[in-house]
C-alpha cells in the first residue's frame, strides 16, 4: 500500500490497520491509562471494542491499559534520535500497571493477570540500516527491564526488527533473557509482516475488562 496524500502517516496507518484487523479492535490515536498514571498519547492504540469506555480528554480518546493491546509510534523518517525518544516513549506505556481479576473457583481464589501492551514502532523510511536500528535499541534497552523494551520496530521500505530466540528460530513479542534482536529484509513486503504480527499477537490474547472502580475511590 502506498501511503500517500495529506493526512498524517498515523491516520494513514490507523486507517489501514482499522479496516483489516478483526473487528472486535479498534484502531486510533489515544492515550492510554492506568491506576498509577497515564502515559503521553500513543500515535495509535489498539484496542479492544467491546470492553473500553467511551472516554475522552478532549478529542483525544482515553484507553485503559486492560483493554489496550498494543501502542504504535510512527514516524516519518527514523533517525538514531527519534529512535531512542520513541522507545522511552513506548516504555511508559509498557510500565503501566494492569489490574487482576479475581474469581473463585472450587473455593480457591485465582488471580489472572493481563499480558503486556505491544509496543512498536513503525516508520515510512530510515535514515539507519536495519543492523543500525537493531544496535542502537539494544543498548538503550539494555539496563531495562525486559518487560518494558520496545517488542518490535518496522520501516515499511527496509524491513523490520524483532527479537528471536536464538537457539530455535523463533520470533517473539517480547524478549527472553536469551533473546536478541533480528533484522528482516522484508521491502515490500513489511507492511504484510506488520499487519500479520499484530493480527497474531490480538488473535491469541484475552481481554479482561477492566475495573474502573479504584479510580473513582481515588476521588474521594
Amino acid at each position: 500500500m502506498n501511503f500517500a496524500g495529506s493526512a498524517p502517516f498515523r491516520e494513514q496507518l490507523a486507517a489501514f490497520l482499522q479496516e483489516r484487523l478483526p473487528e472486535r479492535f479498534g484502531a486510533e490515536q489515544g492515550q492510554i491509562f492506568a491506576l498509577d498514571g497515564a502515559a503521553e498519547e500513543s500515535d495509535v492504540v489498539l484496542y479492544d471494542r467491546l470492553h473500553t469506555p467511551q472516554l475522552k480528554a478532549g478529542k483525544l480518546r482515553m484507553i485503559p491499559a486492560e483493554t489496550a493491546g498494543a501502542a504504535i509510534q510512527t514516524l516519518d523518517a527514523l533517525t538514531a534520535g527519534l529512535l531512542v525518544e520513541e522507545a522511552r516513549q513506548l516504555r511508559a506505556v509498557r510500565r503501566l500497571q494492569k489490574l487482576t481479576k479475581k474469581g473463585f473457583t472450587g473455593g480457591l481464589e485465582l488471580i489472572s493477570t493481563h499480558p503486556y501492551t505491544l509496543g512498536v514502532i513503525v516508520a515510512r523510511t530510515s535514515e539507519l540500516s536495519l543492523a543500525e536500528i537493531a544496535q542502537t535499541l539494544a543498548a538503550e534497552q539494555e539496563a531495562w527491564p525486559l518487560p518494558e523494551r520496545v517488542s518490535a520496530v518496522y520501516v515499511l521500505d527496509v524491513g523490520l526488527v524483532v527479537y528471536q530466540t536464538p537457539a530455535t528460530g523463533e520470533v517473539r513479542y517480547f524478549p527472553l533473557a536469551d533473546s536478541t534482536l533480528s533484522t528482516v529484509a522484508a521491502g515490500e513486503d513489511t507492511l504484510s509482516f506488520l499487519l500479520l504480527y499484530l493480527s497474531s499477537y490480538l488473535n491469541s490474547i484475552e481481554i479482561i475488562p477492566p475495573d474502573l472502580m479504584p479510580l473513582l475511590s481515588r476521588r474521594f
